[in-house]
């Protein structure tokens, strides 16, 4: 691992650990044995380094979502849920930064980023209404739809050290695979929005 990656990966962790206002590019530096010139020579700022590691994991997950496409809407909307739960997996800290950036109103996403979010949820309203026009959906508000979506899974990947402590007081096992969430919540959300 060359030292930008080895810095992109610890600053990965730091933010998804403290978010973006509790990170400073001096913890960064000496966690990476580097020097705080050194984390600028390959980013201009704090901010660069955030967007750098955001930008390619949101990109992954639109083309993701984008690359299945189908006549049958659930079969979207089930894609479109096992789509986050696979982008989630495969960057643990990814699921954490957006909680932070979510409880901070998204304050330090750029327009950039939040454009690249608007396509993810217009593929989530273009899966809803299709199904609202072949009569299998009965909905009113997409986003609600989104929310039911993304927090349980964000929940789920960033609570996996309070699940293992609760779970030595508990008689059930609260430790599933974040598949097996995106299949509850394809279910649930399926259930709630089904036209009767």
């Amino acid at each position: 691992m060359n030292k930008k990656e080895e810095i992109l990966k610890i600053a990965s962790k730091e933010f998804a650990k403290y978010g973006y206002k509790g990170v400073s590019l001096e913890n960064i530096a000496k966690k990476a044995n580097v020097t705080k010139a050194a984390i600028y020579y390959y980013f201009k700022n704090k901010f660069e380094l955030y967007e750098t590691i955001l930008l390619p994991k949101i990109e992954e997950l639109i083309d993701e979502i984008y690359s299945f496409n189908s006549d049958n809407p659930i079969e979207e909307l089930n894609h479109y849920i096992h789509s986050y739960a696979k982008i989630f997996k495969k960057y643990p800290c990814f699921s954490s930064i957006l909680a932070h950036e979510f409880v901070d109103n998204g304050r330090n996403f750029t327009e950039n980023i939040i454009q690249k979010l608007s396509k993810i949820f217009n593929k989530l309203i273009s899966i809803l209404n299709r199904g609202i026009h072949q009569g299998i959906f009965e909905i009113t508000n997409p986003f609600s739809v989104q929310l039911m979506i993304v927090s349980p899974l964000i929940m789920h990947q960033s609570t996996k050290n309070l699940r293992k402590r609760i779970s030595k007081y508990i008689d059930i096992k609260i430790d599933s695979d974040i598949e097996d969430i995106a299949n509850t919540i394809s279910k649930k959300i399926l259930k709630a929005i089904l036209k009767e």
